[in-house]
């Protein structure tokens, strides 16, 4: 038992140096400080909208990459709004989210609701908004560099879980034989 959590650990150690190493391509955006200021009675008018809109964005594993934004800045060409639907997320990582995906899209965070889908979060374009030259940021990673990020983490939390479990063993077994003596 003890020789599987050691190699379980060493396993961490190497899933740990994998994330590191797709990490280093990530540099997020800091929150621009002239953010533009959205009333209260258009906070609720845009919530109201934002939540009856049938177009959506569907946030999946890869989380925030270039292509979200992309694809934020594809639906301002023809709304003022867009929806992004999150399954499967505690509040607190869909809050982390938005909060990022603000910074990166200048857009205006309106809402962050709990839907049956998941959790909907609504984003103004704002009323000065102006296309970017580039639509895709630099600084986010790629498709498939998100992705195995993503694979990365639960390879992580995966492992972390069997680490638990194997020290629960051993513990049991510790037990049972001072029991038995």
């Amino acid at each position: 038992m003890k020789r599987k959590l050691i190699l379980a650990k060493t396993k961490v150690a190497k899933a740990e140096m994998a994330l590191a190493k797709v990490q280093e391509y990530l540099s997020p955006a800091e929150l621009p400080t002239d953010l533009e200021t959205v009333t209260d009675e258009e906070r609720f008018l845009f919530r109201r909208i934002g939540l009856k809109m049938k177009a959506f964005l569907m946030l999946g594993r890869r989380e925030v990459f270039d292509g979200t934004v992309q694809n934020m800045h594809f639906h301002w060409k023809h709304r003022e709004l867009v929806k992004i639907v999150v399954k499967g997320k505690t509040f607190e990582q869909v809050k982390h989210i938005a909060i990022s995906l603000e910074a990166e899209s200048g857009g205006v965070l309106i809402a962050l609701d709990k839907t049956t889908k998941g959790y909907s979060i609504t984003f103004y374009r704002g009323k000065n908004y102006k296309r970017p030259q580039v639509l895709k940021p630099r600084n986010l990673l790629t498709r498939r560099r998100a992705m195995a990020r993503s694979i990365e983490l639960q390879r992580r939390e995966a492992l972390n879980h069997h680490i638990s479990v194997l020290r629960h063993k051993i513990w049991k077994l510790k037990s049972q034989l001072v029991r038995y003596r």
